[in-house]
């Protein structure tokens, strides 16, 4: 049987605030990717494979990332008119 997410197996051996502090100590830290591994005790590939997935928001991210500035987008619609009211 063959996942449809490739890392799938990943994230049950570990936890997702561990994958984002890794992911997070390679790209805002500007760390080493095999310094990071070491640090944590996870395998280069393992951290690559995370870094790399996160880079590319997938179709459920993207989707996610739209309906989020869709409300955001209203809120301050709402907001400008509750300050226009108020003004």
């Amino acid at each position: 049987m063959h996942n449809t997410a490739s890392h799938n197996h990943i994230s049950h051996k570990y936890s997702q605030a561990l994958i984002c502090e890794v992911v997070n100590q390679v790209k805002n830290h500007n760390l080493l990717l095999s310094e990071v591994a070491k640090k944590y005790g996870i395998s280069s590939r393992t951290v690559y494979q995370w870094v790399k997935s996160s880079a590319e928001p997938t179709e459920l991210k993207k989707n996610e990332i739209t309906n989020q500035i869709a409300s955001l987008q209203l809120q301050i619609k709402s907001l400008n008119n509750l300050l226009q009211m108020m003004a």
